[in-house]
Order: C-alpha cells, then structure tokens, then sequence
C-alpha cells in the first residue's frame, strides 16, 4: 500500500519555500536591537502599526506554512507549529538588546496565525467550487 502523505516530490519542497522565507525574515527582524526603547504604555496612537505588522507577517507565515503542508500533515499540527513558531520568536526577542517577551504580541501573532489559515481555507475553498464547475458544466 502506498501512502502519498510520506512521498514527497519536487514540488512539494518548492511549496514550502515562501514559508521558509518569511519565517527565516521574522527571526531576522526580530534579531535587530530596537533603536528606541519601549514607550510608555498608555501612547496616543489610534492603531499601533507594530500590531498591524505583528498580523501580517503571522498571517503570510501561516498561510504559506498551511499551502506547503496542507497535504502532508494534519491542520492541527500546522496550526500549532505556527502558533509556536510566534511564541519562539517572542522568547528570542527577550535576548535581544532593547527587546522584550510581550504576551501581548502572542496574542497577536495567534490572530494573525488564524487569519491567514483562515484565508487558506478560504482560497483552498474557492478553487475547489471553481475547478468543480469547470468540469460540470450542469452546475452553472
């Protein structure tokens, strides 16, 4: 009996590659001191542009993690690997001069985290509807 979840081809590997990316650039940006150290709590500003960032790049890294691995393991496990991938990257900020563990931030990475899975199922849903009527044209 062959199992198709523990082959992997070419391609396979290819669709990890922007998760890799964005995940080797969150540790990187994440590595560089913060040229001003934090503020005071109560800042004026509407929305923080640090939370918006905080989404995205979790958001983009759990979207792209979700596409490479879709296939291979189950979403759970994606999911969590993400969410721990936030709180890793979190603990390292600790060790970095003028940066500091914020469970806020993981809080706000894990919104992120479910966004862009949320996103993933989203597109994964659409394209599934769209290929389903191509080939039956009976249900357009």
């Amino acid at each position: 009996m062959n199992d198709t979840k523990n082959d992997w081809s070419l391609t396979d590997y290819i669709k990890l590659v922007p998760a890799i990316v964005i995940a080797v650039l969150i540790f990187y940006f994440s590595s560089l001191p913060n040229p001003l150290p934090p503020g005071p709590p109560g800042s004026p500003s509407l929305i923080d542009i640090n939370i918006i960032l905080h989404m995205c790049e979790f958001a983009g890294l759990s979207f792209f993690v979700a596409y490479g691995y879709f296939h291979k393991f189950n979403m759970k496990f994606v999911i969590s690997f993400t969410v721990i991938y936030a709180i890793v990257d979190e603990i390292h900020q600790y060790f970095v001069p003028n940066r500091y563990f914020d469970l806020f931030d993981v809080f706000i990475d894990i919104i992120g985290v479910v966004i862009g899975f949320l996103v993933f199922i989203l597109i994964k849903n659409l394209m599934e509807s769209i290929r389903n009527s191509a080939e039956d044209p009976a249900l357009l």
